[in-house]
């Protein structure tokens, strides 16, 4: 039976672990749907979906990755989210209230509007440029190995904790400039709170993000002294840049960076143990291996949805959308929509996409990260596939972390079997 729609925020077991019946209900009946409990506008259209993201000076990004609660849990300040909660309240002066709270958030990407996001993703995105990436393959290769190696003689395996997440996070570490002294705190970060509104930060979790925190910090004054070939080391180098908007920038790839890949890692290898005729084609050709990614990214998108805020009265899909309302756009909802894609409850490995698929957002904010994710993914997927075949355990709980902004399971077992020459 689909939950009732009123639920579409919760992050009960049945919602989270399916969605999409909840999704296409909305699509079919209130595709701009005031949800009660928190009042979000939540936009389950492609169509609509794009329009919103496309329209930056209606829609302010400066909560994106918060939304109405549970905000306060995680590193943007408590009383910053209350004044966004509160952004009715001001009519006509949602964009300055924002605005006048930016500094104290940490994020100077996501959570920053243009002008301000044009200038920091311009500098950004020269980190991440295809000849940027395509210098890494080599590295990122030699990263899928060694962990495979640890690997190589196990039967029964957790996939979750022995690749998909060590893997991006060792990539993440490398590409930002940790040194390896230091890549356990780093590579131990969980992402169980992500967009949860009822987790609590433990002692531990707080701890730890304190720690990476000071870490960044000591090594960006580092390496304004003594520049190494790493991400820390340019954007420290850039003048406009100040230690706040540096630090803001790391601590953004540092969760977006591993988390998604991660889910993403985890999400494919579930497609392709129940697909041995597929795990086998794409062993025979990993020319296709590109192609089974982005349809892994479309069926089932690591990224649930960004929220945003209307800084003025608007409209989405015809429907009005008050100043200070929460809207959240759901990404992987409309990766599902069907009048876009065919079929679109369906995995089609070799599907010819006919609309970008939007689970790297879309807009002004569309991921400069996203050509090394999917580098990762194809380098990731050829290893594996190289080396094993594998086939899905029978004690598979299929349990998906609790958020409202994240989709991806907590953990996949495997059982592992050598490819032989």
């Amino acid at each position: 039976m689909t939950p009732p729609i009123e639920r579409v925020l919760t992050v009960d077991r049945d919602v989270v672990n399916d969605p999409y019946p909840v999704w296409a209900e909305l699509r079919a009946t209130c595709p701009v749907y005031r949800e009660p409990e928190h009042r979000v506008v939540v936009v389950t259209r492609y169509d609509d979906i794009v329009d919103v993201a496309r329209r930056p000076h209606d829609f302010s990004s400066v909560m994106a990755a918060y939304g109405p609660s549970g905000a306060d849990r995680g590193p943007t300040p408590a009383e910053l989210c209350a004044i966004a909660r509160a952004g009715a309240a001001y009519p006509g002066q949602v964009r300055e209230v924002l605005d006048a709270y930016r500094p104290d958030i940490q994020d100077q990407l996501q959570h920053v509007d243009p002008p301000l996001h044009t200038e920091h993703r311009r500098i950004v995105s020269r980190w991440f440029t295809p000849a940027a990436v395509a210098a890494r393959e080599p590295a990122v290769r030699s990263i899928a190995r060694g962990l495979l190696d640890r690997i190589d003689r196990t039967h029964h395996v957790e996939m979750l904790d022995a690749f998909a997440g060590p893997f991006p996070a060792t990539v993440v570490a490398d590409t930002i400039g940790i040194p390896v002294e230091h890549r356990s705190t780093f590579l131990d970060w969980t992402e169980e709170i992500i967009g949860n509104p009822e987790a609590e930060v433990s002692r531990v979790t707080s701890e730890r993000y304190r720690t990476i925190r000071g870490l960044f910090v000591q090594l960006v004054h580092e390496r304004r002294v003594a520049p190494h070939e790493d991400l820390i080391s340019a954007l420290a180098a850039q003048a406009q840049l100040d230690d706040a908007a540096v630090l803001g920038l790391l601590m953004l790839f540092l969760g977006g960076g591993q988390e998604t890949t991660a889910k993403a890692l985890t999400t494919g290898l579930r497609l392709l143990g129940d697909r041995p005729v597929l795990q086998q084609s794409l062993r025979d050709d990993p020319t296709r291996i590109p192609t089974f990614v982005e349809e892994v990214l479309r069926f089932d998108n690591p990224v649930r949805g960004i929220f945003r805020q209307a800084v003025r009265d608007t409209t989405i899909g015809g429907v009005p959308v008050p100043e200070g309302s929460f809207v959240q756009l759901m990404w992987a909802s409309g990766n599902r929509d069907e009048s876009v894609f065919d079929d679109a409850d369906s995995f089609v490995p070799g599907r010819s996409l006919p609309r970008p698929i939007l689970s790297f957002g879309h807009g002004v904010h569309l991921c400069p990260g996203a050509p090394l994710a999917r580098l990762q993914l194809r380098v990731g997927f050829e290893e594996l596939l190289a080396r094993f075949r594998f086939t899905l355990t029978d004690d598979n709980p299929f349990t998906y972390f609790r958020s409202q902004i994240l989709r991806g399971l907590a953990g996949l077992w495997v059982d592992l079997e050598p490819v032989r020459p």
